[in-house]
């Protein structure tokens, strides 16, 4: 009987120690297999719905961190909540957020800035007549809002259901230092700091809005009338040299319309509009019938030290005949030409809006036009097979300064349709560059659990981007993509949120690139 127990007791420390012993070995193949992946990803979570993210360095420590904007409960009891993630040393995130705090009531639109005058950042909101912020006290921010300064703009009405984060803090006057506007009905108004610190000066832009009315249809005698609509749009701003005196101006953009408020002396911008250009790229049977629509983008496309500008005219005649004109102008001491320095005539097109990047990595910024090709038979083979192949055109910009007038490489991908409405278009990014060599990569959800990363290639006259993917990464890739460089290495890292998914709708990715590729 002892011996049997000796043996028993043998036998049962024999049993633990090759337990162990097994569990150390998948332990380490398990670390070592994680550490021969090229990204590592965390899996964050928001209570409810997500609405935005913003990626900043909030607590000067050279990390980008994650600042969301969500929603929690239901309508009528809604309420807008702010969480932050703070990336650690190790380019890692906290599952939940490390602070989380209900929104003011009385916000209206939210950013980031410095406003105090160290190295970390604010959270500034405008409410009805204030301008408001949360300010980082020790390793939080604190919950309770502190006001700048009052100011009233036609940012009146909050929402419970929104809150749009809105670029309005900025080093709008290039002086190094944060600068707040406020968008009205009369204009833009820039309010800069005294000499004691003190927001009281203000610069006045007077910058035209569009409005809108919208009425109820034409009420018989005794029925009900339906109520108002109002809408206001303040145009897109850009800061760019626009006469190559080697100082921003802001130009505001509508339509097929530039204006222009340059700096003065006193490296103030002036009030009324210096240059007042429309591009009238549109015929008059154009603008009689309405189906064509113009849309400009202005950049310094060739390094110059003028802003050039893109004014792409979109016409349709019926699903089957989409066309894009993409008229070209290029910045010089006496402005723009009358007419464009080129056209490129694009077919199937089915945007609007031209995207500049630097593809190839040469300084200078090339076209990206998606365009698709529409037809009765197409439709059908889209409601069958429920996706739809989208080209996207990338037209390179030529040491003569000229795009070639075909697109130089063509990228098709194939998006799922989903007819519930209930999920996310397939992620999609042409901003990243993942290996460092200064050329952007293409990513593409090519599954429901796949994104794929093709990476940009030279010297190919036949494709811009790899073949075949480099690398696959297992992942819900149905989302809203955004390629950053979140901790300063020289390689893009991602992040994937999913904000018409009800699955993963309070649901944060963030892939940290181990810059393996």
């Amino acid at each position: 009987m002892s011996k049997c127990r000796v043996k028993r007791k043998i036998g049962r420390g024999m049993i633990t120690a090759g337990f162990l012993c097994l569990a150390s070995i998948l332990l380490t193949l398990n670390v070592s297999g994680d550490e021969d992946r090229p990204f590592s990803i965390s899996t964050l979570s928001v209570a409810d719905k997500l609405l935005h993210i913003r990626t900043q360095d909030l607590d000067g420590d050279g990390l980008k961190d994650i600042l969301a904007v969500h929603r929690k409960g239901l309508e009528p009891d809604e309420t807008r909540w702010i969480s932050i993630f703070w990336q650690k040393e190790n380019g890692g995130f906290s599952t939940a957020a490390d602070q989380s705090w209900e929104i003011d009531t009385l916000a209206v639109i939210v950013d980031t800035g410095e406003l105090t005058g160290d190295s970390k950042k604010e959270i500034c909101f405008l409410t009805p007549g204030a301008v408001m912020y949360y300010g980082l006290s020790g390793e939080d921010f604190d919950i309770e809002p502190k006001k700048l300064f009052d100011a009233k703009g036609l940012t009146v009405f909050p929402s419970k259901r929104s809150i749009p984060i809105v670029d309005f803090v900025k080093d709008w006057d290039d002086d190094g230092k944060d600068e707040i506007a406020i968008f009205g009905f009369e204009g833009l108004s820039i309010f800069a700091r005294d000499s004691i610190g003190d927001f009281s000066r203000e610069t006045r832009l007077a910058v035209e809005l569009s409005t809108g009315m919208y009425g109820s249809r034409e009420a018989a005698e005794g029925e009900e009338i339906t109520g108002l609509r109002a809408s206001f749009r303040f145009p897109a701003t850009r800061l760019l040299d626009f006469d190559g005196d080697g100082f921003r101006d802001l130009i505001a953009v509508r339509g097929d319309r530039v204006i222009v408020y340059t700096r003065n002396p006193d490296n103030c911008f002036v009030e009324e509009p210096s240059v007042d250009v429309r591009f009238d790229v549109r015929t008059q049977q154009e603008k009689i019938e309405g189906t064509a629509h113009a849309n400009t983008v202005v950049n310094d496309l060739n390094n110059d030290g003028y802003a050039d500008a893109i004014v792409t005219k979109q016409s349709s005649k019926g699903l089957s005949n989409f066309r894009c004109a993409i008229n070209i102008y290029y910045g010089g001491e006496n402005g723009y030409s009358k007419k464009p320095e080129q056209v490129i005539i694009s077919e199937g097109s089915a945007s609007e809006t031209t995207i500049l990047r630097d593809v190839n990595g040469d300084g200078r910024l090339d076209m990206i036009l998606p365009s698709i090709k529409i037809s009765i038979t197409s439709i059908i083979r889209f409601l069958l097979t429920r996706s739809i192949p989208i080209n996207f055109n990338i037209f390179l910009l030529n040491e003569n300064d000229r795009y070639s007038d075909r697109p130089d490489f063509s990228k098709e991908v194939k998006f799922k349709i989903d007819f519930s409405g209930e999920t996310d278009v397939q992620a999609i990014s042409l901003n990243g560059d993942f290996n460092g060599d200064k050329r952007k990569d293409f990513v593409f959800g090519t599954g429901e659990d796949e994104l794929s990363i093709y990476l940009g290639v030279s010297g190919d006259k036949d494709r811009l981007f790899s073949k075949k993917p480099a690398v696959k990464i297992d992942i819900p890739a149905f989302g809203e993509l955004n390629s950053r460089d979140l901790n300063s290495d020289g390689f893009s890292d991602m992040i994937i949120y999913y904000p018409q998914s009800k699955k993963r709708k309070g649901t944060i990715q963030v892939l940290m690139n181990r810059g393996g590729l």
